[in-house]
């Protein structure tokens, strides 16, 4: 396939993602199907995109890392999840910043966050957007951006349905269209520039440690229902779909 071919299969990508988040209210079945089984399906999606498609390539990422990266190097191919972990960590330092304050019996307050915690999470998730944006770009066989456009497109609904109930109305009016602009920034980034590969290894760590965090917090959450079958099905469904390939 063509490099210019690529390019507008890769604009054509960012495009779908971006309208995801404007159109995830939209979506009829959303509202037919009770979420904890579309919640749990998309989450089953997400996470088995993480260990089947991205942590195979982080481990061949880190792997390559040249010499001259010295120490670094040398840690990072002895732990190429580092990175996944580091972003884990910081995702999840980042939601303990915005939750809801707890009441005296232990249950969350129902309340929206506002000042600086809004913003400081949306930019958190605006960055998130931009490196899937980018890491679409550096992509160079259309299975794989397929199979990674649609698990993000999956992963985003959750993300979104997650952003509303925290911001609500901050988030209906000015943070889905931050994200949806985000994406596209991102992948004018990897059009117009050219970053290490040392770099986008990392990159992919620290989405694959957010990807992770967000599933685990939507699926042990007191606050929403989850579906255990639904998430067994999407996982093994895209087994199936992985090992086909």
């Amino acid at each position: 396939m063509s490099e210019t071919t690529l390019i507008g299969l890769s604009f054509a990508s960012v495009v779908f993602l971006s309208l995801v988040h404007v159109l995830a209210d939209m979506l009829r079945w959303k509202r037919q199907l009770p979420q904890k089984y579309w919640l749990s399906f998309a989450d089953g999606i997400s996470i088995s995109y993480v260990f089947l498609g991205l942590l195979p390539k982080i481990i061949d990422g880190t792997s390559a890392f040249p010499e001259s990266l010295g120490y670094a190097a040398d840690i990072l191919k002895h732990s190429p999840f580092l990175p996944l972990l580091i972003g884990l960590v910081a995702f999840y330092g980042m939601e303990r910043l915005v939750e809801k304050p707890v009441g005296a019996i232990g249950v969350h307050v129902e309340q929206e966050t506002t000042g600086l915690r809004v913003w400081i999470h949306l930019a958190s998730y605006a960055f998130y957007k931009a490196i899937i944006g980018y890491l679409i770009v550096q992509m160079d066989n259309p299975v794989s951006i397929i199979i990674f456009v649609f698990s993000m497109a999956v992963h985003f609904l959750v993300v979104d349905y997650r952003m509303m109930d925290i911001h609500k109305d901050v988030y209906q009016r000015i943070g889905r269209w931050a994200l949806t602009v985000a994406i596209l920034v991102g992948w004018v980034v990897g059009i117009t520039t050219v970053i290490s590969p040392v770099v986008v290894t990392l990159l992919l760590s620290f989405l694959a440690g957010g990807i992770v965090l967000v599933v685990l917090e939507e699926e042990f959450s007191r606050a929403h229902p989850s579906s255990f079958p639904a998430f067994v099905t999407a996982v093994v469904l895209y087994m199936a779909v992985q090992i086909s390939i």
